[in-house]
């Protein structure tokens, strides 16, 4: 059987054995592969294998049909991405992403969510210290948005009208975006205002380059949005970055 080759970036790694290691790559061109490398482990220096999480890079496999764990030949890195591993805060938001992904995607071919993962990760190793909550924030929104899961925030979810400038509305969490004034009068979600409806825009949008405001919040509408339409169970991943964030500033 002759290996298929493909663009990939490994989302996670296992140890399998004494030499061996688990991967589970998201691929350009298979989706979600599950790969056994054999006799991966330990290996470094000119010349051999180098596989880190969140690299990407060119690999070779044996793909089987109806096969849950398949065989890889070799990886070619193309981009390490070692500085996601700078600071805690910034690679729990890269392992946010490719939980969700992991939890969520399967094999199907989709170009648009490769180049959100890719776009995910870069985003956040280029990203300086105070711009991580962001750069994490946005890139899970942008996945979640690719899956079709993107919330309704210009109009009201239950009415269908626009929003007032300055109305400040709940976030109706079962329904997946944000009622006006009139219709949230028995909505317990989160008020949003005017700001904040912005800032969820511009973060699903991947169109926000400062740093927003209060991102224990937004962290928090995130993970309840995802619970209620994307996944099963909460993401680990963010349930940890909630408690390494610090506490919102409220304004004096």
């Amino acid at each position: 059987m002759a290996p298929v080759t493909t663009t990939a970036v490994l989302l996670r790694s296992h140890e399998y054995g004494d030499t061996s290691r688990i991967l589970r790559f998201y691929t350009e061109d298979h989706g979600l592969v599950s790969a056994m490398a054999k006799g991966v482990r330990g290996r470094t220096g000119r010349g051999h294998l180098a596989i880190g999480t969140f690299a990407t890079g060119t690999v070779s496999l044996y793909l089987k049909n109806h096969r849950d764990l398949q065989t890889m030949k070799d990886f070619s890195c193309s981009r390490i991405r070692d500085g996601l591993g700078r600071d805690v805060l910034r690679f729990w938001g890269a392992s946010a992403i490719a939980e969700l992904v992991l939890m969520h995607a399967d094999q199907e071919r989709r170009p648009e969510l490769f180049e959100a993962i890719e776009h995910g990760f870069d985003a956040l190793e280029c990203a300086n210290s105070t711009q991580i909550p962001t750069a994490t924030l946005s890139g899970i929104w942008q996945i979640a948005r690719v899956l079709g899961f993107e919330p309704q925030l210009k109009t009201c979810i239950r009415c269908d009208l626009d929003f007032v400038e300055d109305e400040v509305g709940r976030f109706d969490f079962p329904a997946g975006g944000i009622a006006c004034l009139e219709c949230s009068e028995n909505i317990e979600g989160p008020r949003i205002g005017p700001v904040a409806r912005l800032q969820i825009m511009q973060l699903v949008q991947s169109r926000i380059d400062d740093v927003i405001d209060y991102p224990k919040k937004h962290l928090a509408v995130l993970s309840q949005f995802l619970s209620y339409h994307v996944v099963s169970r909460p993401l680990k991943s963010l349930e940890f970055i909630q408690q390494l964030l610090p506490e919102d500033v409220e304004p004096q």
